[in-house]
């Protein structure tokens, strides 16, 4: 009579061979998504920054898009291509890698936007513009701080002549009770091969 014992390993070839499948297919996954990383991040750069202020006054309404043009924005580019010892033929790409948008004082409340979009465009050029960041939906409660979706756009176009111009284009869920003194903060980076 062969000996039983409770704690015996009773799998079938079948169940063990399917256990190791899965743990395989498990470990492809994981290599896949540590690998999974945009080549912009590894490429060197520089970074970009910009911050603007403008006021969302009181009374606006739902129904409608409400744009914002912040004008004539210095790029500051040829100064920064000095600084990191680049030539203006040296960048491949300037692409958005932060935007925010805050209010001033902290008491902002950004729970009536439904949406934003913010574009980047030359005055020559108004309708070449591009979209650098966005956010849809909106959280319900945002609070002080929104943090938008950077966009995969290259800006190189616009980003790399002296001057630049917003258009910051709000949906709204509710008419606007009180003006709400804002700063929107961008960071682009500039990347060279």
């Amino acid at each position: 009579m062969p000996d039983f014992h409770p704690s015996a390993d009773i799998k079938s070839p079948a169940a063990r061979s399917l256990g190791r499948k899965v743990a395989q297919l498990l470990l492809l996954l994981l290599l896949l998504s540590a690998s999974c990383k945009k080549k912009e991040d590894t490429r060197p750069g520089f970074d970009l920054q910009y911050q603007t202020q403008f006021d969302i006054p009181a009374g606006l309404g739902p129904f409608v898009v409400h744009h914002f043009y912040l004008r004539n924005i210095p790029t500051r580019f040829e100064q920064t291509l000095l600084q990191n010892g680049k030539l203006k033929e040296d960048i491949a790409a300037i692409l958005t890698t932060q935007a925010n948008l805050s209010g001033v004082f902290g008491d902002a409340d950004f729970a009536f936007i439904e949406q934003i979009s913010v574009k980047v465009y030359n005055e020559t050029d108004p309708i070449g513009a591009i979209e650098a960041a966005y956010r849809f939906p909106v959280p319900l409660d945002p609070g002080n701080n929104l943090p938008l979706i950077p966009s995969l756009a290259d800006l190189k176009d616009i980003l790399e002549e002296p001057r630049f111009s917003l258009d910051v284009a709000l949906w709204l869920r509710k008419t606007t009770q009180i003006e709400t003194s804002v700063r929107l903060d961008l960071q682009f980076k500039a990347v060279y091969e």
